[in-house]
């Protein structure tokens, strides 16, 4: 809706109508809320995004680290081979665990990340739907407000 239109719906609304829907001023303010809402959607969609590609380079930081001592060899171990296989297996298990809390945290931000997606969709659908009926409102107004003035502009016959 263009600014004309809606300093036009704002200027001839009856109450009923006023009572429903508000002042055009409210309506303006719910689409800027409306607006405000997407773009703090659009943030949470970048931070996910920025916390997922974070937790991908830990968890192949992970993987590296894990190549480089399985198969780069261990010094200590030809030195005390009967306390190198029992750390080994303690940093193994941790390194497992904090893996599998990673992609648990991972899972977690793109199931979060859906939801505001969803919800994103819907808001999007009801505005559109609000739009709509600002429109067909604004329409049934017009033609009142010609049919109001429309009488008045032809002058009355005289006997």
């Amino acid at each position: 809706m263009t600014g004309s239109n809606l300093n036009r719906w704002r200027d001839c609304q009856p109450a009923a109508v006023a009572l429903r829907w508000g002042t055009g001023t409210e309506v303006a303010a719910m689409l800027d809320r409306q607006g405000a809402q997407e773009d703090r959607v659009a943030g949470v969609r970048r931070q996910l995004l920025i916390f997922a590609a974070g937790l991908a380079v830990i968890l192949i930081g992970l993987g590296w680290v894990l190549l480089v001592r399985g198969f780069g060899g261990n010094t200590s171990a030809a030195v005390e081979p009967s306390v190198a296989p029992a750390a080994r297996e303690q940093v193994l298990n941790e390194l497992l665990e904090t893996t599998k809390d990673l992609q648990v945290t991972q899972q977690q931000a793109v199931d979060q990340l859906q939801v505001v997606q969803d919800q994103l969709v819907a808001q999007k659908a009801e505005t559109k739907k609000l739009s709509e009926q600002i429109a067909t409102m604004t329409e049934k107004l017009e033609a009142l407000r010609s049919a109001v003035s429309a009488p008045a502009a032809t002058p009355p016959k005289s006997r």
